[in-house]
């Protein structure tokens, strides 16, 4: 959430950074509804003030035994005033709550400014392609043939868009978690297991709400139970371990010694990818049900910058180890989802369709999320928002078919990473 009272001082400045991230918002109505509430506070306020006045001066009367009549009436008649204005704000703040949720973290000064995904910059890639005698094969078609994947039987489970990994990818996947874990709890991030189903607060809390909506699952909205079955219900399956990593230190204030404070977490991710049924429609890209090792820090302001690096390091030395070829990508404008202030994006080699693909992003929301939480940190006597980020460590599944596609042989093998073969006990599935 962004800071209205900076929003006051340079109106121009927050519309067309929200114009330049595609984000529609209903500015007239917005400051139409601000400038109400600083009105109607004033007035609130002054009524307050006369209402202390006439009290001090009915209860100087009653001591000298004057008639406080006419003070009585009008205290009565402002009691009745200062109500009916405690509704009008409340109202009136809660419709430009809805407003103010909607409205993109603008981007930090050193974002390309530009107008289309294309106009993202690449900074660098890392790594020669790899070459093969033979035609390289989708990975889909490798791991269908091996008997690794089995979406027809996931299809009968639950819809199109799912898969079941077996035998030997399913233990690449733990390969993967183990050695990806234990590299992040050496850089001191804390193993945090949390609940994938949370509340709805904690979506908005990272923006998935209200305005995400249609990409999320949700479980047993309350319209749908019964008053007395409530409680434990109209729940939402997280999109990605961020959400619960940052909204679980909502209305908390940590302190100086406890940042940067660092999290990873290993869990399944919930998408409907609405529009996007086109894409991707084979194979392990993109799934409604997928697994991500997240990252997550809370640092002071002066900080976040050199931590949006390090999570960037941590993603390459990752891909690298892997010996995975990839891009980094600096993110424009129009490629900056809304909470983000800044944002890298990894995309790893996939030698059939010969594209890079995003495997890994890592975003800079500043103090955009933590505002929305109420997450401070104290220095001193004074208290300030802290400053959260994110990055994907890995994403499991496209990592996977990264890995299939670059590691494969003309004999339909796959060779496994030298990082990982210590957990696998086999160079060849």
């Amino acid at each position: 959430m962004i800071d209205i009272k900076q929003y006051r001082l340079d109106k121009e400045h927050y519309k067309q950074w929200a114009k330049s991230k595609w984000v529609d918002v209903d500015w007239e109505r917005f400051d139409q509804l601000d400038e109400s509430i600083r009105t109607q506070k004033t007035q609130h306020e002054n009524n307050l003030k006369k209402r202390n006045e006439l009290s001090q001066q009915i209860h100087h009367k009653q001591k000298t035994g004057n008639d406080t009549t006419e003070e009585i009436k009008q205290v009565k008649m402002l009691k009745a005033q200062i109500q009916k204005q405690e509704a009008t704000l409340a109202q009136l703040q809660e419709q430009r709550q809805k407003i103010l949720l909607t409205i993109p973290n603008p981007p930090l000064s050193d974002v390309i400014i530009w107008w289309s995904d294309k106009d993202n910059k690449i900074i660098e890639t890392v790594w020669s392609l790899p070459t093969f005698d033979f035609e390289p094969k989708p990975h889909w078609e490798i791991l269908e043939k091996k008997w690794y994947l089995d979406q027809d039987r996931a299809v009968k489970l639950s819809w199109s868009r799912f898969q079941i990994v077996k035998w030997w990818l399913a233990q690449l996947e733990f390969a993967l978690i183990q050695w990806a874990i234990q590299k992040l709890t050496a850089k001191w991030f804390e193993l945090l297991l949390v609940p994938q189903l949370v509340q709805g607060k904690a979506l908005e809390i990272t923006w998935f709400l209200p305005n995400d909506s249609t990409n999320l699952y949700r479980v047993n909205p309350a319209s749908t139970v019964p008053q007395e079955d409530r409680e434990e219900d109209d729940l939402w399956l997280i999109w990605t371990a961020e959400v619960a990593l940052v909204a679980q230190h909502a209305d908390e204030l940590f302190t100086q010694e406890e940042l940067p404070k660092r999290y990873v977490w290993f869990s399944s991710c919930y998408r409907r990818e609405a529009w996007t049924y086109w894409k991707d429609t084979k194979g392990l890209i993109r799934l409604h049900q997928f697994e991500k090792i997240e990252m997550v820090s809370f640092v002071n302001p002066w900080e976040s910058a050199l931590e949006h690096e390090l999570l960037r390091e941590i993603e390459e030395e990752i891909y690298q180890e892997l010996g995975i070829p990839y891009n980094r990508i600096d993110i424009c404008s129009w490629d900056l989802w809304a909470p983000a202030a800044k944002k890298y994006d990894l995309e790893a080699w996939f030698p059939w369709i010969w594209l890079f693909k995003e495997v890994t992003s890592t975003s800079n929301t500043t103090d955009f999320q933590t505002r929305r939480g109420n997450i401070k940190v104290q220095q001193g006597k004074e208290k300030h928002y802290a400053h959260s980020l994110n990055g994907t460590a890995i994403a499991l599944w496209r990592t996977l078919a990264a890995i299939v596609e670059n590691y494969q042989t003309k004999e339909w093998d796959i060779r496994v990473p030298d990082v990982l073969q210590v957990y696998i006990w086999t160079d060849l599935l």
